[in-house]
């Protein structure tokens, strides 16, 4: 994130989406110290914790929307091993709605499954390894052009494990 120039710029307020037990956020926060971090966890005992141990704040969360975030309120959204297990139009809603809530100059940043991530090799781990089958795969393409067509630059992108494959993350600035 750092490479594509997330935190180049001074961040105060965050949004994260399935912040889970809070390993990205630890690091968002060493990274940015903004004055606001809030998050959408589906998983209650976790967020419970998150709020207890980083004093973030825990927005009510439909598994599907940030409706509780103003309209260009965030510099910073970010979601992480999220989009990889959510349907596409779920996805799709998140996006929408990533798009609704950061400000112009604001930064995206997100990793799904995407065809760059499955070749034959990784595939056939994926399938033999025993792993429940619970991840989605999302055509890179779609999720470029659906930014860039919504005033958005395309920034970059990286690879990270995913056992027994890897994600790919994208960084997006709006316009």
């Amino acid at each position: 994130m750092a490479r594509l120039g997330v935190f180049n710029k001074r961040i105060e307020r965050v949004c994260e989406i399935g912040p889970g037990s809070g390993r990205y956020l630890e690091k968002t926060l060493q990274a940015c110290n903004p004055a606001y971090y809030e998050i959408y966890e589906t998983a209650s005992d976790w967020a419970k914790w998150l709020v207890q141990t980083y004093n973030v704040v825990y927005q009510p969360t439909d598994g599907k929307s940030l409706a509780s975030t103003p309209s260009s309120s965030i510099d910073l959204i970010h979601a992480h091993k999220v989009f990889v297990a959510t349907t596409f139009l779920t996805t799709c809603s998140y996006f929408c709605e990533m798009e609704r809530v950061v400000r112009e100059g604001g930064k995206v940043v997100f990793d799904i499954m995407t065809e760059c991530c499955l070749d034959e090799t990784t595939l056939e781990l994926w399938l033999t390894s025993g792993i429940p089958w619970l991840y989605s795969m999302i055509a890179k393409q779609f999720a470029i052009d659906f930014f860039c067509n919504r005033s958005f630059s395309f920034n970059g992108n990286f690879f990270i494990s995913l056992k027994p494959g890897v994600t790919e993350y994208f960084v997006f600035t709006k316009h």
